[in-house]
């Protein structure tokens, strides 16, 4: 009778620990960032002290955003403290602000605060809006994507006329 007693007890912490695994293995599943659930978003980052480049790194989709506005809305919040340790930086001044992004079937309109083009020299220009065409682009794949800084559409930025392809191109 107290070897069944065991047994049945074994089986059971057995398939509460099966269980107990299959879960933690879930929870970890849904927490990886994917295309499906993610976007990338582009930052500069450091590659050595006299050289840089654009790299993606991955945001959660908000559930009550597009993919285009939540790209927007992270790229404009710039790296975490983490991804700032690890090389990470913007060229979007901090002071740009989103002010609104327009979907419609046909396309995407991007209007940003005037601050996008403020500061910086032409390199500085061109990597901004490397960080924004990329960012864009990849979160919005079907549709062409138009920038507007104060509701203006834009030809160029900065003091040398970085030009500025409209609809949106790498």
């Amino acid at each position: 009778m107290k070897n069944r007693k065991n047994v049945i007890i074994s089986i059971i912490a057995l398939i509460g620990a099966i269980v107990l695994i299959f879960a933690v293995f879930l929870v970890i599943k849904s927490q990886k960032l994917t295309d499906k659930n993610s976007v990338k978003v582009y930052f500069v980052k450091s590659i050595d002290s006299a050289d840089f480049g654009l790299t993606p790194v991955r945001r959660k989709i908000s559930p009550d955003k597009s993919r285009i506005s939540t790209a927007i809305t992270e790229l404009l919040k710039g790296p975490s403290k983490k991804e700032e340790k690890a090389g990470f930086y913007t060229e979007i001044p901090s002071t740009t602000k989103l002010i609104e992004i327009k979907e419609t079937p046909k396309d995407i309109n991007i209007n940003l605060s005037k601050d996008f083009e403020s500061g910086g020299g032409s390199t500085s220009m061109s990597m901004r809006l490397k960080q924004l065409v990329n960012t864009s682009l990849d979160a919005e794949k079907t549709r062409p994507v138009y920038l507007q800084l104060n509701g203006k559409k834009v030809e160029s930025i900065g003091g040398e006329g970085v030009i500025v392809s409209q609809p949106l191109s790498r």
